[in-house]
């Protein structure tokens, strides 16, 4: 009953979550799809903001300015959190972290700055990138709009980053259990297309953790 109290006070109007920037959605009437993560709707979620924990907040993830949008209580407006003082949040229970780039890394790519869904931590993490952008296209002599996402797959250790398109890449990673990964993504039929991408590094890396470390 505490924390709920104290939650309560935390989310009042003087809250630290709602001193961000008025959130203003452009998009046309007509537009197919919308910029958000999963739906257009507010969903329940966590945030991780200037240091404090919420629970159970009204979120939106807009993935072509790669902002969280929280809805106010009462509806009538919608703010963005401030992106350098949230380190992270979730919505529908999947996690995202904000990621720093930094220039200072030797190996493997630089992640720009920005939210990544955090699928799978450890010592080799996996994160995925996810985006949207406006596609404009003409029909019978119209304009048409429309969203259309794209996802990136990635593999972090404390020494490099490295986007996953194929087995290769993950194992590449894994040099201690190389063998052993690749008969089970072999034997499991674990495929590295588009559409199957996400599931099957996933996979393989949660086998790879229950290996002997």
């Amino acid at each position: 009953m505490a924390a709920s109290q104290q939650y309560v006070k935390e989310v009042q109007p003087e809250s630290v979550l709602f001193n961000g920037p008025e959130y203003v959605n452009n998009t046309q009437p007509g537009t197919i799809g919308h910029q958000f993560f999963g739906s257009a709707e507010p969903q329940a979620g966590t945030a991780t903001y200037c240091n404090a924990y919420f629970r159970d907040v009204a979120l939106r993830y807009d993935l072509v300015l790669d902002r969280v949008v929280l809805t106010y209580p009462n509806q009538v407006a919608n703010l963005v959190l401030v992106p350098e003082r949230l380190t992270a949040f979730s919505i529908a229970n999947q996690h995202f972290v904000r990621i720093l780039s930094d220039s200072s890394v030797d190996k493997g790519l630089v992640l720009p700055t920005g939210f990544y869904e955090l699928l799978q931590a450890g010592p080799v993490s996996l994160l995925a990138r996810r985006t949207k952008y406006l596609r404009q296209t003409t029909e019978h002599q119209s304009l048409l709009f429309e969203f259309k996402q794209i996802d990136k797959l990635f593999a972090r250790t404390s020494g490099t980053t490295v986007e996953i398109s194929h087995l290769k890449d993950l194992l590449a990673l894994l040099p201690p259990h190389k063998p052993e990964v690749q008969r089970y993504a072999r034997q499991q039929k674990l495929r590295f297309s588009a559409g199957r991408r996400e599931a099957s590094a996933l996979q393989a890396l949660r086998y790879y953790y229950i290996l002997p470390q």
